[in-house]
């Protein structure tokens, strides 16, 4: 799953995913791991979507949905030149929450933005349209 098809998902739903996060984990945090599958588990019983699977077993992933402080996190490791922002009030009818990483330097511009009913997934969210913006600007010869 590329960080696009992240971005996308996150952008159907409005709740929390422990199986986001572990693809967000792997592909941030963990590069050389992947999200685990359910036939990778002894049973049917043992497998949590946010597991990730190494050499030596199963790790949990880092949950950037569900937890504010990870969240922050999260923007820290993709833009730790940038300030985040995150705002609660009723701006449309349908988010209680918005969320901006801005650059610090040369006008505060916003490096991505979002809204949804959950403030760590508004940050989050934020966060990967961030990386993908700089992602697109390497490629594009700025940055």
């Amino acid at each position: 799953m590329t960080i696009e098809d992240i971005i996308e998902t996150l952008e159907k739903t409005d709740m929390p995913d422990g199986r986001i996060d572990a693809f967000i984990t792997c592909a941030f945090l963990l590069k050389q791991l992947r999200p685990a599958e359910p036939n990778d588990f002894d049973g049917p019983h043992d497998y949590m979507p946010s597991s990730i699977k190494s050499q030596h077993g199963f790790l949990m992933a880092r949950p950037f949905t569900h937890d504010v402080n990870h969240a922050i996190d999260l923007c820290r490791e993709i833009r730790p030149d940038a300030v985040w922002h995150l705002a609660r009030g009723q701006a449309s009818d349908d988010c209680l929450y918005g969320a901006q990483l801005r650059e610090i330097e040369e006008g505060e511009n916003v490096l991505g933005e979002a809204e949804s009913n959950h403030a760590a997934l508004a940050l989050t969210l934020a966060a990967l349209r961030a990386h993908v913006r700089q992602q697109d600007g390497w490629k594009a010869g700025g940055l």
